[in-house]
């Protein structure tokens, strides 16, 4: 359990030290450590990426590093009077600036009056500007005069998230290293260390959601595991961790999959509408959904992959049913579909209506069944006795030549029809009817689905200036349906 006297927010208490503390971002490290055993440090650095990565964290480790009075092999000692200073914050030769508030070129004209003094206690002065890519031009400028001449004694780390806005003349003087996002595995590292040293208890899979949701930050999954301790520092289970991140269960995320397998439309929208009601993070939701997804993709290319995912027994054996059930295409239009979900979701003002659209997608409506097997067969009886007189002037060559416009208007109506449509093979053109062929049985009731059908069929008419139906075979059941159809035919037109 840990202490009700620690106060010490974890992102500050397990801040890194020195280099080798630093999880991950391995070539950074020794690519700086190398310059400062070798005292070859260069005037200006550039550190990029997303947040919680530790951009600042090495930046100022550096300016402890090339400081220090008695560096062990490009590591500060920590020790050391000038490296206890920075570690406290009170070294005079550290300048920390976050440029998020400190925009204005008077603001950068006071760093350049500081770069002129020489260090007052260590052997550089260290300028570390936070999110550089928030000053304004005219203060890009002033420090760009600086960085072209920079006197022997300052070195400039330039800290930002987001590197298009840094002007070019500014990169192309400085040493860029762009910080990678943290493994799942590097802060499960960090969260062990919280652990060991606390004494807490907590569940593995517990752990393991808290690391995905810190999305490759470990600042973030510090701040989280903070939250959860915040909540209770006894025993962490993974029901307390998704009831504070309103967070989805893996068998709920398991439940959408199944529901869409069964291409059951009413009960997968009452989930998503459910599951919103709730309460619950819907982005956070849609994130899991394509994790899951690629789990599949990784045993379906090779059962073997099951064994490492760490999984309770009955959600490795539903994962297996699953990787099976779904068809490889299939499963590329999932994770299609929720791949633009979560693209749109933060914007969105209705929260769960990309997750509902992706749905609605996927477990498109089912065409109305024909009355009976009787009333089909004698429409084909009737159909057959009409002209078996092609269309004038309409041919399957005619059909072929103009499918891109046939495409290209559907994509007008419905972008999503077109990828089933695209697997399509075009059999024949007969008595006002276009037979299309798809491999597989899900890209078929895509566009079997009524409100789908009436679309294709009013582009067709567009086009080809008549009307014109569809029908739909599976390429696996063509031969098969075509001879029990002819058969039916013969036996009920000699009964006629």
């Amino acid at each position: 359990m840990i202490s009700s006297g620690v106060n010490e927010v974890l992102y500050r208490k397990y801040r890194p030290k020195n280099f080798s503390e630093v999880v991950g971002q391995k070539t950074i490290k020794t690519i700086l450590q190398n310059a400062v055993r070798l005292k070859k440090p260069a005037h200006a650095y550039l550190f990029t990426g997303m947040r919680g990565v530790g951009k600042t964290t090495v930046a100022r480790i550096l300016a402890k590093a090339v400081n220090c009075l008695a560096p062990i092999e490009g590591e500060p000692d920590t020790t050391c009077q000038n490296c206890a200073l920075v570690q406290e914050g009170r070294f005079l030769d550290l300048i920390e600036i976050d440029a998020a508030s400190y925009t204005g070129v008077d603001n950068i004209r006071d760093i350049i009056e500081h770069v002129k003094f020489f260090p007052s206690t260590g052997r550089y002065k260290v300028f570390i500007i936070d999110e550089v890519h928030m000053l304004s031009k005219a203060a890009f400028n002033a420090l760009l005069k600086t960085l072209e001449e920079p006197p022997s004694h300052a070195i400039f780390i330039l800290a930002t998230t987001e590197i298009h806005k840094v002007p070019a003349t500014i990169i192309s003087r400085s040493q860029r290293f762009d910080f990678k996002r943290m493994a799942a595995g590097e802060i499960l590292q960090v969260f062990e260390k919280v652990i060991a040293d606390s004494k807490i208890k907590i569940d593995e899979q517990a752990l393991k959601l808290i690391a995905q949701a810190a999305d490759g930050s470990l600042r973030d999954g510090l701040s989280i595991f903070d939250q959860i301790l915040s909540f209770t520092s006894e025993n962490i289970t993974v029901q307390d961790v998704e009831d504070i991140l309103g967070v989805a269960r893996l068998g709920m995320v398991q439940k959408l999959i199944d529901l869409i397998l069964a291409q059951d439309q009413t009960a997968a929208v009452k989930f998503v509408k459910d599951f919103a009601e709730q309460g619950r993070d819907l982005t956070q939701f849609t994130k899991a959904l394509l994790e899951y997804t690629r789990l599949i993709l990784l045993v379906k290319i090779d059962p073997q992959n099951l064994q490492g995912l760490g999984l309770a027994a009955e959600e490795s054996a539903k994962l297996n049913q699953q990787s099976i059930s779904l068809k490889a295409a299939q499963l590329l239009e999932i994770i299609k579909q929720m791949l633009e979900a979560y693209r749109i979701t933060k914007q969105s003002p209705v929260a769960e209506l990309p997750l509902l659209m992706a749905v609605l997608s996927l477990v498109p409506e089912r065409a109305a069944p024909e009355v009976s097997v009787v009333a089909a067969v004698q429409k084909v009886i009737a159909e057959q006795r009409q002209s078996v007189e092609a269309i004038s002037g309409l041919d399957l060559g005619t059909v072929m030549d103009r499918w891109t416009d046939v495409m290209s208007k559907i994509k007008e109506y419905n972008h999503s029809l077109v990828s089933s449509l695209r697997l399509a093979r075009i059999l024949q053109v007969e008595n006002a009817e276009l037979v299309l062929v798809f491999p597989y049985g899900f890209h078929k009731d895509t566009i079997d689905a009524r409100k789908n059908r009436i679309i294709v069929e009013q582009v067709l008419e567009e086009v080809f200036g008549r009307p014109l139906r569809i029908k739909l075979y599976l390429e696996k059941d063509l031969n098969s349906d075509k001879d029990l159809l002819s058969e039916a035919v013969k036996i009920l037109g000699k009964n006629d």
